[in-house]
């Protein structure tokens, strides 16, 4: 290859600027999409921590022992556990090194603003046991991780950025922590972002001074001198001994001493990266990872397919060039290689462009969430170099196997076949077939991807509509929590009363009422109804509520009465229930008049009674709970505390209403963090981010992969008119009329949209397993979707095929044979 042939091959792409153009950002998206996807899938799954040596780190979790037999178990594999189970772990000496850690969110104030942050307490071992150490500073030390040492943290890189602006003198000064002083001493790598993906610490403080922090209401230790249970807190990380592997170092866990948290529990290891993501997430993960590889596989074969096109359209247009060439002595091996040249400039500039494709492409996926409640944004995804390298190096050799194919038919070129075109002698139409082909897997290809994105829209829709009725879109609601700021409960009451009272007077909000949840009882546990024990068949949610709540959701009673001013301290214990638990607990009878036991109000005293007054219609928050089961309680019944969810409901736009409720709450406690409100649809679609990211995903690369098709589709015809004007100027001379010559283009492609659409559908039928999953309320081969999807691609199709249709209809033989 001579510098001349180079020269000649950028000539050539630049006389056609628009369709090099278009190559060249095809491919680069192709690539770029391919390149941020398996990023995105490597620091999820194959690299998610950065961490030394991994494979012999391993996170400590049980499994509690079933009581159906003596040697099974139930459940998954739990890996937080009660304070005791570390010391016992440690002094087993089954591995190499011990560290513990675990997650508490405390008020952090920094450069005077207070926001909630989560703070990761370890022991003081805790980064040399991973491997991992900080990159200014030091870390802790044995007498630092003692209750009642001085406070000390180290931030992770990304609080130090954002929290204090990558202040360079930041170590030794001091932030508050739930109104207690503490030293700065360290910053954490670039990078490291802690032990759970689904988590990122604002802080690293020592373990053994979490009571000193966060205050004694925890049972934190197990200590035996309160009532308090136990909290399961702890998450043990070991690193394995010498020779040692997992089923050998499990195997030892076994003869863990007795001891609490320890019996009737059987022990096992997970490697630290798998563990990263929670285990019940996991299929999901896996599921999506394939869906997404699936996704940008089908784009780098639509971008290969649409640059195939166009070499073959320029092979085919400079047919007599490559005649007239053999004709004077070219060889057909310099020929082909002058189509491969061009092939490899598209590649090598598509490549170039990829790498910024993929920094916008990441950049632009921060705001969703994976499985698992993964936020993208938090994970800090470098490119990949040799990702990078693999996808640039895959979507060339693609490009070029084509182009090597269109360079073939410059070999069949020859002055007899030039002669015979220009005598009106029928031309070979074995090119038509290939690009025909071309054109059928192009359209199939789009077709999936727009029914993938079309399917996730419509189960955002189906999650949006599970309350008929009411404005789900106004009303919204935030948690307060005034314990932080001093508050003691008669003061927080005062404080909510008057905030209730200042909202209700605000015109931009209808109506404004309290709340607080009291937790509930999970899936399973015994719900005593009328002294008879049941199990509820999922989570039952205890919810405490002001006479005003329902009249601000827009709940109506559906039975028996509302809860009055006379429902106070000192009287009977009341509840309203919603539909599906009053269901549950008549039986499908009237569940007035029946009683409930409450056993969380006075630990360690008789329980109270609790009779049901009113039924409410189910109001769905959780897209995993259609049935919800709620019991709610009048709040003055109940014993104040400095916390409570403000509710309130929009007269007119909810962001104003959102606006001026924070601003109440702030004028009343100005050091107070701004507390955010969020819509019931947006927490609806905050719990479906995977198919929000599914959507804009399969929805951003469907309709790249449709302006590639239909393009080509537009060449297509545009070159099928073109290449029949001598047949359809005799055939107008026989008599066809322009209809008639018109139709003959569109015919022709509509039965290749056709056939691209069945063998979409097909794809589609064989791709059902990939995207069930992350279905909601329809079905993967959704008629209306599937319809839908297929009428427009092949409206569209037609509508771009239309103008050469119409010029073929126009043609006229005489005009024809001149130019000839």
């Amino acid at each position: 290859m001579s510098t001349d042939d180079l020269r000649f091959a950028v000539r050539r792409l630049a006389k056609q600027p628009g369709a090099t153009l278009a190559s060249i950002v095809t491919l680069a998206c192709a690539i770029g999409a391919a390149v941020a996807a398996s990023s995105l899938l490597s620091a999820v799954l194959l690299h998610p921590l950065p961490v030394t040596d991994p494979d012999r780190l391993v996170v400590v979790g049980a499994r509690q022992v079933s009581t159906r037999g003596p040697a099974s178990t139930s459940g998954m594999l739990r890996n937080e556990h009660i304070y005791p189970v570390y010391p016992s772990v440690v002094s087993s000496r089954i591995f190499a090194q011990v560290a513990a850690g675990g997650s508490w969110t405390s008020l952090v104030t920094t450069a005077g603003t207070s926001s909630p942050r989560p703070i990761f307490y370890v022991s003081y071992d805790f980064f040399d046991t991973i491997g991992v150490h900080v990159r200014a500073g030091r870390e802790f030390a044995p007498d630092d991780d003692q209750p009642g040492a001085p406070p000390l943290t180290i931030l992770p890189d990304r609080f130090w950025k954002q929290g204090l602006n990558a202040n360079p003198d930041v170590l030794g000064q001091r932030i508050l922590v739930a109104g207690k002083s503490v030293v700065i001493i360290g910053i954490a790598p670039l990078g490291f972002r802690g032990l759970n993906l689904a988590e990122a610490p604002d802080l690293y403080m020592p373990l053994h001074i979490v009571a000193d922090i966060v205050g004694p209401g925890v049972n934190w230790f197990a200590s035996t001198d309160t009532r308090t249970s136990p909290t399961a807190w702890i998450r043990v990380i070991g690193r394995m001994q010498p020779g040692m592997d997992a089923a050998g170092t499990t195997a030892r866990l076994a003869s863990l001493s007795p001891g609490p948290g320890i019996d009737g529990r059987v022990f096992g290891v997970t490697g630290v990266n798998t563990a990263a993501l929670a285990e019940g997430a996991r299929p999901d993960m896996k599921q999506f990872a394939r869906l997404l590889a699936t996704t940008v596989g089908l784009l780098l074969v639509s971008g290969c397919l649409t640059i195939g096109m166009l070499l073959l359209l320029r092979t085919e247009a400079r047919r007599d060039e490559f005649a007239m060439c053999l004709a004077l002595g070219a060889t057909r091996a310099r020929l082909a290689m002058g189509i491969v040249l061009e092939g490899a400039l598209l590649s090598g500039a598509g490549a170039a462009l990829a790498l910024p494709v993929s920094w916008w492409l990441l950049a632009g996926i921060r705001a969703f969430q994976l499985p698992g409640g993964i936020d993208i944004g938090l994970l800090e995804i470098p490119i990949d170099a040799r990702l990078l390298g693999v996808g640039v190096a895959a979507a060339m050799a693609a490009t070029l196997v084509i182009a090597l194919v269109a360079g073939v038919f410059g070999f069949s070129a020859n002055v007899a076949g030039a002669l015979r075109a220009r005598a009106g002698a029928t031309p070979r139409i074995s090119r038509r077939r290939t690009r025909a082909a071309l054109i059928v897997v192009e359209v199939a290809v789009a077709l999936v991807l727009l029914v993938g994105a079309g399917l996730f829209i419509r189960s955002l829709t189906a999650a949006l509509s599970l309350n008929p009725g009411y404005e789900t879109s106004r009303i919204a609601t935030a948690g307060v929590s005034l314990a932080p700021y001093g508050y003691t409960a008669d003061r927080a009451r005062t404080f909510f009363d008057d905030l209730r009272e200042r909202l209700s007077h605000t015109p931009a909000i209808r109506a404004a009422a309290m709340m607080r949840s009291s937790g509930g009882m999970g899936g399973g546990g015994n719900l005593v109804i009328d002294d008879e024990a049941r199990p509820v068949p999922s989570f039952v949610a205890f919810n405490q509520i002001d006479e005003r709540y329902f009249s601000t959701i827009g709940l109506s009673i559906v039975a028996g009465r509302d809860f009055t001013s006379e429902d106070r301290p000192g009287t009977p214990r009341v509840a309203i229930v919603s539909r599906s638990l009053g269901r549950f607990l008549a039986q499908g009878a009237n569940p007035i008049g029946h009683r409930i036991k409450d056993y969380s109000n006075r630990p360690g005293q008789p329980p109270d009674q609790i009779e049901v007054v009113g039924v409410v219609p189910d109001i769905i928050t959780n897209v995993a709970s259609l049935e919800p089961l709620v019991l709610y309680m009048p709040i003055a019944q109940l014993p104040d505390a400095p916390y409570r969810t403000v509710v309130v409901r929009a007269a007119g736009d909810t962001s104003v209403t959102v606006r001026d409720a924070v601003a109440a709450i702030k004028s009343m406690e100005p050091a107070m963090a701004l507390p955010e409100f969020t819509t019931i649809d947006q927490r609806l679609a905050k719990q479906m981010s995977s198919q929000q990211f599914g959507a804009t995903v399969l929805g951003a690369l469907g309709a790249i992969a449709a302006l590639l098709t239909l393009f080509g589709i537009y060449v297509l015809a545009e070159s099928m008119s073109a290449f029949r004007r001598r047949e359809m100027g005799v055939r107008a001379a026989l008599g066809a009329t322009r209809p008639q010559l018109s139709a003959l283009v569109l015919m022709e492609t509509t039965k290749l949209i056709v056939a691209g659409l069945g063998i979409g559908l097909l794809l589609a039928w064989l791709g059902t397993s990939l995207i069930r999953s992350f279905l909601f309320g329809i079905q993967p081969l959704d008629p209306t979707t599937l319809l839908v999807v297929a009428m427009a691609m092949l409206t569209l199709s037609l509508a771009v095929s239309l103008r050469p249709a119409l010029r073929a209809g126009r043609v006229d033989l005489a005009r024809v044979l001149r130019e000839e």
